[in-house]
Parts: C-alpha cells; structure tokens; sequence
C-alpha cells in the first residue's frame, strides 16, 4: 500500500504499513534523511538513551516519571510493542492516542515515501516519537535502545546521557558470543562529554564500560543498590528497574529527588507499565502470570518474582520462543522449577516463530519431574491445558520465552477475563 493514500491517516491504515516496513537493517543514513526532513526534531530537546539486555523500558518509563514529577517534561520511546503500537510513545506520563499516532507516523511515512527513503519500521517509529516530543514542546527525549546502540536509529538523536541496566547474552547474530563483545555494542552510542549511568555491577561489565569511557572522553556513575526502601511489592527485578531510573533521574537534574516527588514518579510508573512484565490475571481460580522473559537472565529475574509472590506453589510454564534466542540455555531455566512444561507457538507474524514441535525434537525438554514437555501449538489453547493441571494442584501458571508468547494470551484475558 502507499502511504500517500494514507490521508486524512487512519490508525489501522498507519499499523498495517509498519507491519510491512518491518526489518532489520544498519547504519544511520535513512534515520539521518527521515530526521533533517523533519527539522531535526532530536535537536529541540535532552536525549537520554537507555540501553541493556533487560528492563530498558521500565527504567525508561520511571526515568521519565522522575523527570515530570520534577517539574520537566518528558516522553519515551520504547520497544516493541505487545499488543497496540500506542505502546512506543509516552508523553507527559500517559500513552499517545491512536488519533495521536496515526496523526505524526502518517505524516512520517508520507514523507519517507515522497523523498525515496526506505526506512526500516524501526527507523520511522524512532523519527515520529522525535517528532511527537519536539512538537510537544518536550524537555527530555528518553529512548529505549531497540538493537545494540552501535548502530540503532535511536543512537542519531546524540544523547547526552546514557544508561545501561544490563548486559547478557541475547540478539548475538548481531550483537557478539560474549557479554564483553555485547557491552562494548550497547556503548557504542557514548559521546565526549556524556555520562554513563552504570545498572549492573558485573566486572565484565564495568570493565568494557570504564575503558570505554575513558576512550571517548564520557563520565561514569557507578552502580549502586537501587532497591527502595519501606516499598510494597513482590517484584523485585521491576523495582530495581525503577530505582534505577529514579536515580538516572537524580543524576540529570543534579539533585535528590524530593520524597514527594519520587512518590509521584513510582505512581505514574507503575501506571505506564508496558503490558507483559509481570502481569497478573486469575482463570480459574489459578494465578496467570504474563512475562516477556526472552532470555536466561530474563527467564532467572521472572522466576524469582513468582517464587517472591507465590513461594513453593506448583508452577506450570507455557513456553514460546523466536528463532535468534538461546532457547537452550532458557530452556534449562525453566526446566529446573516447571512442576509442568507446555511448549506453544510465540505468534510474531514476522517468521521468527520458533517451531514448538522442532523445539521439542532438538532440546527433549523435560520438566522437574522428568515428563518431557507437552507441545500445543495455539497459545490459548496451551494456557487452558497449564491452567487445567495447576488447578488440580494449586498451582500457578507462568506465560514466557517472548513478549509475542504473552500477546494473544493477553488479548484474552484481558478483553473478557477469561480464556474461554
């Protein structure tokens, strides 16, 4: 479809021509040409760039909120969406209308379409959210790194601060086989002057970013425990996201952030939480939990939340994973705490669908008690089957391996409460 027939833009119209701009692609020179026909919209503002292999987007989110409960005002961009591309853009604390999307990413694809740029899904989203802010008349750009930073779209907005939440093993075709050769990617985007707010302690880590920032010319704050103290709650991978953005927050505004304000911050975070991290429903009398846990740190941070929630209750796990994770290694973490194993189909629509049937071929996985894990291809269907069998026991269920996994199940239980 052209998306010169995009006008007045409906929403639908504006998704069904992401969907098909949807690639991986390098280099800067398409998110450069979308950005000067744009005014440049990167240079009205701030930019933080938040990198890492897990919890970007919630340390975005109560980075963000730290900064508006402060008096400026920010945006985020974050990535990918689960179940409406509403969930890239925050402004002001709230997620963008529809009318609102459709309204800068028409106009965005209209004139990438009219001056030949064939940018990526990625690139045009990065390019509109920039846009969103600048119009807005936004202090602060927070931008949830989508692949890397070496070369990702959002790594051209030059931001003067960047912070990292973690490193592990993910996205290694492109990324590199190690941690050390994955960090130096995420700091890629580091330029002279800048500073590097550190989430993770890891030597590994810490080494590649101190010789890194001693090369470039950038500052670095070192990690810090960032637990808070005398809060409720048993997600303990999600408050120390947001800590971690709080304190990234202090760091910019070059103070303590007052009680009041870390109060408001931590209310419109929890408010803004992307679907699909650690989201909790009821079927049946039994606990399903929803988590994008797409890699074996992720997988580990997840199954310490249910054991902090639930203790020792039975725990079945639908599993579904893209073709480009270690679905071996998050196999074995899962393997050594599901009472039950389900293998299901992720539902990406993009043919990184990892075969549950082929999965179960290659990797035998079984569950703690030794049964080899059961397939079910509808996502659904394999959540009735969880549910089913932890009912008996009083159990819970957990829905993982890929935010695309959580979707469709989502879709259900949260439009009519139920999966049936």
């Amino acid at each position: 479809m052209d998306s010169t027939t995009l006008y007045p833009p409906s929403y639908e119209a504006v998704c069904a021509e992401l969907d098909h701009r949807r690639r991986v692609a390098l280099g800067f020179e398409r998110i450069e040409a979308l950005l000067k026909l744009l005014d440049n919209p990167q240079h009205c503002m701030r930019a933080v760039q938040v990198v890492g292999t897990n919890g970007k987007g919630t340390t975005a989110i109560a980075l963000a909120s730290a900064l508006e409960a402060a008096g400026q005002p920010a945006g985020v961009y974050l990535s990918p969406h689960v179940l409406h591309y509403t969930e890239r853009m925050i402004l002001r604390s709230g997620y963008v209308s529809e009318e609102e999307f459709a309204a800068v990413m028409g106009r965005v694809l209209k004139l990438a379409d009219a001056n030949e740029v064939p940018a990526t899904q990625f690139e045009l989203l990065t390019a509109g959210a920039l846009a969103m802010f600048r119009d807005a008349r936004l202090e602060w750009a927070v931008l949830e790194a989508g692949l890397g930073a070496r070369y990702d779209a959002t790594s051209a907005a030059k931001a003067e601060a960047v912070v990292l939440t973690n490193v592990g093993l993910d996205h290694m075709e492109y990324l590199g086989e190690t941690v050390e050769e994955i960090a130096e990617e995420k700091l890629a985007s580091l330029q002279p002057g800048s500073v590097l707010i550190l989430g993770t302690d890891d030597p590994r880590v810490v080494k590649v970013a101190r010789d890194t920032a001693e090369r470039i010319g950038a500052h670095i704050v070192a990690h810090e425990g960032t637990a808070e103290s005398g809060r409720t709650g048993h997600v303990p991978y999600l408050i120390r996201n947001e800590g971690l953005g709080l304190r990234a927050a202090e760091v910019l505004l070059g103070r303590t952030l007052r009680l009041e304000e870390r109060r408001m911050a931590l209310a419109a975070a929890r408010v803004a939480r992307p679907p699909g991290r650690f989201e909790v429903h009821e079927f049946g009398g039994v606990p399903v939990i929803v988590d994008g846990g797409h890699n074996p740190e992720g997988l580990e941070a997840a199954l310490g939340a249910v054991r902090a929630e639930y203790g020792d209750r039975p725990l079945g796990v639908v599993f579904g994973a893209l073709k480009d994770k270690d679905v071996g290694s998050m196999l074995g973490v899962v393997g050594r705490e599901a009472q039950d194993l389900v293998l299901t189909r992720p539902g990406s629509h993009d043919g990184r669908d990892l075969d549950p049937e082929r999965l179960c071929e290659e990797y035998d996985p079984q569950d703690v008690t030794g049964r080899r894990a059961r397939v079910v291809i509808d996502a659904g269907d394999a959540v009735r089957l969880a549910v089913r069998e932890m009912g008996k026991v009083g159990g819970v269920v957990l829905v993982t391996g890929s935010l695309y996994t959580g979707g469709g199940v989502l879709e259900w239980l949260r439009g009519s409460g139920s999966l049936g």
